[in-house]
């Protein structure tokens, strides 16, 4: 069965070049209407590649950080909006020790900021409707940490408790909310990759999991996934079963848990949590029980 967007407006942020080119054209090529937000006047290249092909695409420059207004020009001009793709960014590198304020703010504010900015504003419209779907482009150094790129990990893996929360408060009206953390060849990326490294993970290669994601019949939620040359995985929290005391009989003190420190870390048994409410009720659930 094939997936089609047809009469579904979607929005790319930095959908001009890279990650946010292939999945403009991803989801242009499956019948989405394309609004297409880079920050300047003149960058139209994947516009006019789209429109050339038979497909349909809107350019709307402008800062995406100016997310009600983009959000509202989306609307006037294609009549709704169905789904946003968060792509825009950019990195600003430094060790924490040498980076200044101004360094963290503006790439949390791209980022994170903007993702909170762009949900709010088109919650109306999605709740209107019935419907809406958002994908946040996270990162592996949000997953697992990066050196020097403190604020922007930082910004990534707040996508994904924003993502949890979206999920949650969204479950109601049919808003769903997932992160995708992909690795893609670009020109910014790829210029000292080899030939055959750039082949096999053409940002092309990211776009399917991203445009299923925008789409209607996809109820996923809440979830974050990483995707690169074909591969696509969910990925979830995982804890250790760890060292569980019963305050009622037990010692909790420091020299306990150092004296216990192997159990506290020990993953030949897990757990993994679905929410919140499960994470503390399997933690509490041994001293809720009656004496």
């Amino acid at each position: 069965m094939a997936v089609t967007f047809k009469d579904r407006v979607v929005l790319v942020t930095g959908g001009s070049r890279g990650l946010g080119n292939a999945f403009a054209r991803c989801l242009a090529q499956a019948g989405a209407t394309v609004a297409i937000n880079s920050s300047t006047e003149d960058d139209r290249g994947t516009t006019q590649a789209i429109n050339d092909a038979g497909g349909r695409a809107i350019h709307f420059p402008g800062r995406v950080e100016d997310s009600a207004v983009l959000i509202e020009k989306v609307v006037l001009e294609c009549g709704r909006i169905d789904a946003i793709v968060h792509n825009a960014g950019f990195i600003q590198d430094k060790t924490l020790r040498k980076m200044p304020e101004e360094q963290w703010d503006s790439v949390m504010d791209v980022h994170l900021k903007t993702s909170y900015k762009l949900a709010k504003a088109a919650w109306p419209h999605f709740e209107k409707q019935g419907s809406g779907r958002i994908v946040l482009m996270s990162s592996s150094a949000g997953l697992y940490g990066n050196f020097g790129q403190a604020n922007y990990a930082s910004a990534k893996m707040g996508m994904y408790g924003l993502a949890q929360s979206i999920g949650q408060e969204g479950a109601k009206t049919n808003i769903t909310c997932n992160c995708v953390s992909p690795f893609g060849a670009t020109e910014m990326n790829s210029a000292n990759f080899p030939e055959a490294l750039k082949t096999a993970i053409k940002a092309d290669y990211v776009a399917p999991l991203v445009a299923y994601l925008t789409h209607e019949d996809c109820k996923e939620s809440g979830s974050m996934f990483e995707a690169s040359a074909g591969s696509f995985k969910k990925v979830r929290w995982e804890r250790t079963v760890g060292l569980n005391l019963d305050p009622r009989t037990d010692e909790v003190s420091i020299d306990v848990v150092a004296e216990n420190w192997g159990q506290v870390v020990d993953f030949s048994e897990t757990e993994h949590p679905s929410g919140m409410g499960d994470a503390l009720q399997l933690m509490y659930a041994r001293t809720m029980t009656a004496e």
